[in-house]
């Protein structure tokens, strides 16, 4: 038998319970103007009908795996078997735009220096609106810090694999539902990542999707996840310079003292010390340009 040649693109969709929207998913897919690639839909443990609606489909670029339900676990795995030089993430409920692939691996390979990239969402359901990121490796960082968000729009990455392959770069476990915001806070330190400017993703919102029920405890796991980040920005500065020890001993210790004790908000207190990081920058203490490393 003759193996399938390896594609220069792996998408990668975890599927949990997705028989509602599935279909449309992995057709937008299928219908993408770049073909060369091929579709890893890691099952999640799924309970319904998943199954049967992929089997349906015949072209030789789709791979299923069913996976015990464990959502960690699932996704490395999706990342493990990929062969494409790129891998693509989409959610199970989201669609792509026909042109999506062709735009990120075009922008990749103009951009050797870049890791991975993102892009617009439109969304479309419950809310419709354009979901725009910034785009500058510099602002993304800034950003991250001020909107407490991810660097990239998780059902818009694409990434390089073998640099992720390298860091040996994977969901972790002990962050809960914000798995994908450590992912993309520990890519961001071992390589750039840019925003294009065009819409990718059309991101479905409803009522019962996992995003809105699970908020709640992302944005508990996230704030640990941030903190993680300032500390690992500071530690970057020069220990010669008068001002790290002023920082990291006296300073940061003082203003999470005061926000245990509800003195400022977790939204103030992330929103001060993005000032900060952003002072540090201007006044060319951090240099926020280029990946600062692991």
């Amino acid at each position: 038998m003759n193996k399938m040649p390896i594609p220069v693109i792996s998408v990668l969709i975890p599927l949990y319970n997705s028989a509602t929207f599935i279909r449309e998913t992995i057709d937008s897919v299928l219908a993408q103007t770049f073909s060369d690639f091929e579709l890893l839909l890691m099952d999640d443990g799924s309970s319904d009908g998943t199954a049967d609606i992929v089997r349906t489909y015949k072209d030789p670029r789709i791979r299923y795996e069913l996976c015990p339900h464990d959502f960690v676990g699932t996704f490395n795995r999706g990342v493990d078997v990929a062969r494409g030089k790129y891998v693509a993430l989409l959610d199970h409920d989201d669609m792509m735009v026909p042109r999506r692939l062709q735009i990120q691996y075009d922008f990749m390979e103009s951009r050797l220096d870049i890791v991975a990239c993102g892009g617009i969402m439109r969304t479309f359901g419950k809310i419709s609106i354009d979901w725009v990121p910034v785009f500058e490796y510099d602002r993304i960082i800034l950003e991250y810090l001020r909107r407490r968000t991810g660097p990239v729009f998780n059902p818009t990455c694409f990434f390089r694999k073998e640099v992720i392959d390298k860091y040996n770069i994977r969901y972790r476990r002990g962050y809960h539902f914000a798995v994908d915001t450590k992912f993309w806070t520990d890519v961001v330190k071992i390589g750039e990542i840019e925003n294009i400017p065009e819409i990718l993703v059309w991101y479905r919102t409803f009522d019962t999707q996992t995003s809105r029920i699970t908020l709640p405890e992302s944005f508990k796991s996230s704030h640990v996840i941030y903190q993680e980040f300032i500390d690992y920005l500071l530690s970057k500065l020069d220990d010669n310079e008068e001002i790290k020890p002023k920082l990291v001993k006296k300073f940061m210790p003082a203003m999470k003292k005061l926000t245990e004790l509800s003195l400022f908000t977790s939204d103030l207190y992330f929103l001060f010390i993005r000032e900060v990081i952003d002072g540090l920058y201007q006044n060319g203490f951090l240099n926020l340009k280029k990946p600062l490393g692991l």
